[in-house]
């Protein structure tokens, strides 16, 4: 997160992808950090708040691009940060739940 905000300082992010296809940016990027979090530091038991922190962190990210010169925050995009990371969440609690051998009627 923080090599996101020094390169948005720098200016490496000011070659924006057009839209549709920044919300996948978007998605992808946040669904990655919640990757990472969720197998690197080990919150595999606290979904929901790993789901708030990307939120909030979504929010900071958002807020802090309306400062900066040639960029702009949206709810939207805010929206697509979070959607990322909840689907990558997801999918990683399905795969721990196969794992740890759990029946339930999505895998009979």
């Amino acid at each position: 997160m923080a090599f996101l905000f020094m390169a948005e300082l720098q200016g490496w992010t000011a070659y924006r992808v057009a839209a549709p296809w920044d919300k996948l940016v978007h998605a992808s990027v946040y669904g990655l950090l919640s990757g990472l979090l969720w197998w690197g530091v080990g919150i595999k038991r606290k979904f929901w708040l790993l789901l708030v922190l990307m939120a909030v962190l979504g929010m900071g990210h958002e807020w802090f691009q309306s400062y900066l010169p040639g960029r702009t925050s949206s709810v939207w995009d805010w929206s697509a940060d979070v959607g990322g990371s909840l689907t990558v969440m997801l999918l990683l609690a399905l795969v721990k739940r196969k794992e740890d051998g759990v029946e339930g009627r999505y895998y009979r």
